[in-house]
């Protein structure tokens, strides 16, 4: 035999017994040729204070609450000046509710400013418009409110400043409106930085469970909804630049309508039965996907669910390590302070920032009990410890 044969033989020889070796070490090789590193972002929180750069749709940075200040004199001021102020939420049955109102009212009370009106609207466009046309008839010195549907109420809103009462916005700018000649200022908690601590805390999840590739949903509004649009931009371009190995493979609208949220889980859930997890733009429709997921029997060891903001319920789940696994949340109290501070400003006539950003905080089973005491600003319960501690 000739050499050329013989190279010809030890060529064959060797290359069977590459793939004898079956296909693990293929994949392997594959895996380290795609360049896809399976590790956490760098900069990834995924349990405490999350600070990111967040902007308006017209580029407009957030700045920091800290700049919303008082001298000695303007506290004087406000104390001798009976002032008074209306609150106008979307809904009020919320622990997010309820700690942006506590917040404002700690320093209302401190200031001895008087709150003449509180109110919820159901969600509902047509009861907000019609709690703004009561509040104006009240004459308070300042109105802070978040609209339903900013597309729709735009109108209404603008009648606050015709009447020459102050302005604080939550979250959203409802149409039409313009700085500083219908609100004093815009404030908001981290919107895009919380859909990033969404993904951290998801691919850490995933990491945890030596998962090398995921398929996952994102849960959002069906209308035009700038805050959660933030938090589903955060979210999206977080996986995109350091986890591609997480796909999204259905995105899924639903109304604001919880019950129905439920439903379209269900059918998410069916025809796509390969998912691993999803995004949800916030607590409760998230947890409308827990009750689907429970419901059809998934295992919630292998399916991971993140989601915005904090409640109760929701933080059963993660103490309880099941399917929602952690959140990049709101700090509502602090949100609530933010928003008196720059009401109390607009009153004494100063210009405020037109958009201040009040940093997030991630969520995950590590920090359950820190996470509960901070955001809903109590001890959690017993049921929650236990699950914790388990």
């Amino acid at each position: 035999m000739n050499k050329h044969g013989m190279w010809f033989i030890i060529m064959v020889m060797v290359t069977s017994a590459v793939f004898a070796g079956g296909n693990q070490e293929l994949e392997s090789v594959s895996e380290n040729l795609s360049g896809i590193v399976r590790e956490l972002a760098p900069d990834a929180v995924i349990a405490g204070t999350v600070n990111a750069d967040e902007f308006l749709e017209d580029g407009t940075k957030g700045v920091d609450a800290g700049l919303l200040t008082l001298s000695d004199q303007d506290k004087q001021k406000l104390k001798n000046g009976n002032y008074t102020a209306a609150i106008v939420l979307q809904v009020l049955d919320t622990s997010w509710a309820q700690q942006q109102i506590a917040g404002m009212k700690s320093v209302f009370d401190e200031y001895d400013v008087e709150i003449v009106s509180i109110t919820g609207a159901q969600a509902k466009p047509e009861i907000q418009i019609e709690n703004i046309e009561n509040v104006i008839s009240m004459k308070p010195d300042v109105i802070l409110s978040i609209p339903v549907d900013p597309s729709a109420e735009g109108p209404a809103y603008k009648r606050i400043s015709e009447n020459g009462i102050e302005l604080i916005l939550i979250d959203m700018i409802p149409a039409g409106l313009e700085y500083p000649r219908d609100y004093s200022s815009l404030i908001s908690s981290s919107s895009y930085g919380n859909g990033v601590s969404a993904a951290d805390i998801m691919a850490s999840e995933f990491i945890e469970m030596g998962k090398s590739d995921a398929e996952v949903a994102v849960m959002k509004l069906n209308f035009s909804h700038f805050v959660t649009e933030e938090r589903v931009r955060g979210f999206k371009e977080r996986i995109e630049q350091y986890y591609p190995w997480i796909h999204v493979a259905a995105e899924v609208d639903f109304p604001y309508d919880m019950p129905k949220v439920t439903e379209i889980s269900s059918g998410m859930l069916v025809a796509n039965p390969d998912l691993n997890g999803a995004f949800v733009v916030w607590m409760a429709p998230a947890m409308s996907l827990v009750a689907a997921a429970r419901e059809a029997g998934i295992d919630p060891a292998k399916f991971v669910i993140t989601t915005v903001d904090l409640e109760e319920d929701g933080a059963m789940e993660i103490a309880s390590r099941s399917y929602l696994k952690g959140t990049g949340a709101q700090d509502p109290f602090m949100n609530g302070v933010a928003e008196a501070y720059a009401g109390l400003r607009a009153i004494l006539g100063y210009e405020n920032p037109r958009f201040v950003a009040v940093p997030g905080y991630a969520v995950s089973k590590g920090n359950i009990l820190e996470g509960y005491k901070a955001i809903l600003g109590e001890d959690a319960p017993k049921q929650i410890v236990n699950a914790a501690n388990r």
